[in-house]
């Protein structure tokens, strides 16, 4: 099977719903990522450990997720899993769509960073931040509202040969904690939990068109809750900016062990110098996920 996703074509050995419509088979060309089920080795021979259940090279990354699959990324085109007996065949692809294709995107010098996104006239608009912290509740907002989904959790950001920015597409599916849904009036009834042991589900993006080319990078958003009472915007300039891609890139602990460090520097530096940073500050109680879509699209609109 094959599909589209972070401006790679994707060969799985399973269907992924999550990835949207399968791609018609290839005929002359390979595709940019195989994934393959097989053995995945427990230790990499002259690795250095760069978190928990993972090990690192320039050029190989092994991880695994207990009760799930071990997962090996090699040279930016090829993982192979090794799900547990039982496991589950979602949270298998959970894994890949996260943790392995950062991991992979790393290894072909693309950006991940923790962001969602949507697609406007001026160009991508991501909403950056922690887990929690609203960044699929606001891509939900805004879907509603018209726009077209870019990207959820997952934001692929690459420099063009003219060193602007882009965002590629990533795939037609979010996830919504279920106070989340609840705010936005969407049943989580027949939704899948995003894992068994938490509260958030995977939600196919119906009646929304989602990008099917890269979009130039116009701004990020970077949610910030705060104990005050207001709504508020805070430009970020030089250093602070940069700073913001350190905090919220995908597996940052690897990039060391990756010899990635610097390129990751010079793309963070580049890309913060080209596009608008705002912190998003909101208050933690009560959240008002449609006042501050209220202010981040009149913000990106102006």
């Amino acid at each position: 099977m094959f599909y589209s996703a972070f401006g790679l074509t994707w060969e799985l050995p399973f269907l992924c719903p999550e990835m949207g419509n399968e791609l018609p088979p290839l005929a002359s060309t390979t595709a940019d990522v195989t994934v393959c089920l097989g053995d995945v080795p427990g230790s990499l021979t002259g690795s250095i450990e760069a978190g928990p259940f993972q090990q690192v090279t320039p050029d190989t990354a092994l991880f695994q997720f207990p009760g799930t699959a071990r997962y090996l990324v090699q040279h930016g085109n090829q993982i192979t899993i090794a799900p547990e007996t039982n496991a589950s065949e979602h949270q298998v692809r959970l894994f890949l769509l996260g943790t392995a294709a950062a991991l992979l995107l790393h290894q072909r010098s693309i950006l991940p960073l923790h962001a969602s996104g949507i697609q406007t006239p001026k160009g991508a608009i991501l909403f950056s931040g922690h887990s929690g912290y609203g960044k699929s509740t606001l891509l939900a907002i805004f879907l509603e509202r018209g726009y077209t989904m870019l990207t959820d959790d997952l934001a692929a950001i690459f420099l063009a040969e003219n060193g602007r920015p882009h965002v590629y597409p990533g795939y037609p599916h979010l996830k919504l904690w279920a106070d989340s849904a609840a705010k936005l009036n969407k049943s989580t009834v027949g939704l899948r939990r995003v894992r068994d042991e938490l509260d958030k589900f995977s939600v196919p993006a119906k009646g929304s068109l989602e990008a099917t080319s890269p979009q130039i990078l116009h701004a990020i958003y970077v949610l910030t809750p705060s104990n005050g009472p207001d709504l508020r915007l805070e430009p970020l300039q030089d250093a602070r900016k940069f700073n913001i891609f350190l905090d919220h890139t995908w597996q940052k602990l690897a990039l060391k062990r990756m010899n990635r460090h610097a390129e990751h520097f010079r793309q963070s530096v580049a890309i913060a110098n080209q596009i608008r940073i705002c912190r998003a500050y909101r208050p933690e109680n009560p959240f008002l996920p449609h006042e501050l879509a209220d202010l981040l699209e009149a913000d990106f609109q102006s």
